[in-house]
């Protein structure tokens, strides 16, 4: 029903307004008090044999919203009722942010993917965090293993460099805490005027540094997204100054600046012009970076997989490669809200099959 009537009427759309739009309606029906009582239950994101115990809090199944999607933690209930098993909200930055001027979020239907330039707009962490903690205080069954990530940048203002860009990192981790299950630090956005990030080692262990000056015991755990533009050599590097400061997971990976091996048209790209790609085009590289990071680390180190994943058997793969977790977000634009149901629903049938009694079981058999 999807990919045959709604998502042909979603693309009449400009894509930002589509959306809003979905996520309004989707919202709408799911508070309805007899909205599709069969698709409830389907959809509670509760498959027992899926359940994890990661980062100290259970995960209901391995499917989460990647962030980006709920960058102002406003459809939780929705993200749940659609079936995920947790949910990643941001990026929040310490300053509130417009973003970019419109338009700022683009489709490649030839490729399955998106490109965006939204310019981190958010609320600011200090209103988006707030509303969380409310929520989870108000409504705690709503979160019984439906952990929550936020995920935290720097404020999108170019002069905000150096010492500035910690603080400015440092004051969003602080409500951070306050409301998440776990932190993703997200260096993959410019530090700058040029455009240089926090993949650098200096500034990514300058960044460390001052954030492990204020963590504190009892703090949300503490994991890092990498971009996938990072070389493999220089990923080695980041990685391991971040061992050396105690994270406890890696989100693998961002969007890309990449334009490579693309179906869609070279004059419809320059039209586009800057972005971050998501989307198909991104697997096989979520896919190596994944086996790479797998093999280097200790076994208790946490790998959330994100980046074009569309598809039962994609999900398979990385959870097989090594992946505790994956995150879908672009996937879910081109094949629906079932997209969630029929991964978790594939993971059940595969383990069925091995007489696997667990995801963690399964896992460590094929791995």
């Amino acid at each position: 029903m999807y990919t045959s009537l709604i998502r042909p009427l979603l693309f009449r759309l400009d894509p930002e307004k589509a959306h809003h739009l979905a996520t309004r309606l989707g919202s709408a029906f799911c508070r309805m008090p007899a909205a599709g009582s069969r698709l409830v239950r389907r959809h509670s994101g509760r498959w027992p044999l899926l359940e994890q115990k990661l980062l100290g809090v259970r995960f209901d199944n391995p499917v989460g919203m990647a962030a980006g999607f709920d960058k102002n933690a406003g459809y939780a209930e929705l993200l749940r009722f659609m079936g995920f098993g947790y949910a990643e909200y941001g990026s929040i930055t310490a300053q509130p942010s417009s973003g970019n001027s419109q338009p700022r979020l683009f489709r490649l239907i030839k490729d399955r993917a998106l490109i965006n330039r939204m310019g981190l707009n958010n609320d600011g962490a200090e209103s988006v965090c707030k509303r969380l903690a409310e929520m989870k205080a108000s409504r705690p069954e709503l979160f019984d293993g439906f952990p929550c990530g936020i995920n935290i940048a720097k404020t999108h203002n170019p002069s905000i460099t150096g010492d500035d860009a910690i603080r400015d990192y440092i004051i969003s981790y602080g409500f951070a805490r306050t409301a998440s299950d776990y932190i993703t630090i997200n260096i993959s956005c410019p530090n700058t005027r040029e455009g240089k990030t926090f993949e650098d080692r200096a500034a990514l262990e300058e960044l460390l540094s001052g954030l492990d000056e204020v963590r504190r015991d009892g703090d949300p755990p503490m994991l890092v997204k990498f971009s996938p533009d990072t070389d493999p050599q220089t990923s080695d590097i980041l990685v391991s100054v971040c061992e050396d400061h105690a994270i406890q997971g890696y989100v693998v990976t961002n969007t890309s600046s990449g334009r490579g091996a693309l179906k869609t048209p070279r004059n419809e790209l320059d039209g586009i012009g800057a972005g971050g790609l998501s989307g198909a085009p991104l697997f096989a590289g979520t896919s190596k970076r994944v086996a790479r990071l797998r093999a280097q680390l200790p076994k208790e180190r946490v790998l959330i997989a994100c980046g074009g994943i569309d598809s039962p058997e994609k999900a398979m793969q990385l959870l097989s490669e090594g992946a505790n977790l994956v995150q879908i977000y672009t996937g879910l634009v081109y094949e629906g809200p079932s997209l969630v149901a029929r991964i978790n629903d594939s993971l059940l049938r595969k383990m069925h099959d091995l007489g696997a009694p667990s995801l963690t079981s399964w896992q460590g058999s094929v791995h």
